[in-house]
C-alpha cells in the first residue's frame, strides 16, 4: 500500500508539471490564449536548472488549470525560441503579459517556489472573473453588465477589435484596461 501511494504522489507530481512549449505551440499557448505566462527557457545538463526544478514544478502544479501559464522551453531542442528572446544563459525567465503582446519581460527575482507564487499572484493572475466578480474592479463590474446586456454577436465583434489591437503601442493605463476587457470578453464568450 506505501508503494502505491509512493507511485501515485509520483505519477500526480509528472502530470502537474509546467507546460511544455516547443516551437509548434509556443504562439498558441502564450500569445493566443488569453493568458499571462511565465517561461523557463532552460538545457537539461545545466545544474541550476536543475536546483531550480522542484520549485518550477510545484509553480507548475499550483497553477495547473489557472488562467496562468507556467511553461517550459528546452532551449537545447527549441534553440530557435531561446535566440529569438534573447535567452543567453540557463535558466532565463521570461514573463509574457496581455499587455505586452509578444515583447517579454526579463524575471529577475528569486527563483524560490514563495517567491515564485508570490509574483505570479500578485503580477500575472488574472484577479477578475466573470462567474464571482469578487475579484473585479468597479469598472470591470459594470463592463461585464454592459457587455452582457449587449448579447453574443456584439461581445464577439468587440472581441475580435480588440484583439486587432494586440502588440499596438498604447500608454500603460489603456494598455492595462485593454487587457482587462480582453479578459472579460473572452471569459464571456466562453459562457
Amino acid at each position: 500500500m506505501h508503494r502505491f501511494a509512493a507511485l501515485a504522489s509520483m505519477v500526480a507530481a509528472v502530470l502537474a508539471a509546467p507546460v511544455t512549449l516547443t516551437a509548434d505551440n509556443f504562439d498558441e499557448l502564450v500569445f493566443k490564449s488569453g493568458k499571462n505566462a511565465i517561461v523557463k527557457f532552460y538545457a537539461p545538463w545545466c545544474g541550476h536548472c536543475k536546483r531550480m526544478a522542484p520549485a518550477w514544478d510545484q509553480l507548475g502544479s499550483e497553477y495547473e488549470g489557472s488562467n496562468v501559464i507556467i511553461g517550459d522551453v528546452d532551449a537545447t531542442i527549441h534553440g530557435d525560441l531561446a535566440s529569438k528572446y534573447g535567452v543567453s544563459g540557463y535558466p532565463t525567465l521570461k514573463v509574457f503579459t496581455q499587455e505586452k503582446g509578444t515583447e517579454p519581460e526579463d524575471y529577475s527575482g528569486g527563483r524560490s517556489f514563495e517567491d515564485l507564487d508570490a509574483f505570479v499572484k500578485e503580477s500575472l493572475l488574472i484577479k477578475c472573473k466573470v462567474a464571482d466578480q469578487e475579484g473585479c474592479t468597479d469598472k470591470e463590474k459594470g463592463y461585464i453588465t454592459k457587455m452582457t446586456e449587449k448579447g453574443a454577436d456584439k461581445i464577439a465583434k468587440e472581441l475580435a477589435r480588440l484583439e486587432g489591437m494586440k502588440g499596438s503601442s498604447m500608454k500603460a493605463e489603456l494598455k492595462q484596461w485593454w487587457a482587462q476587457r480582453l479578459n472579460i470578453l473572452q471569459q464571456l464568450k466562453e459562457a
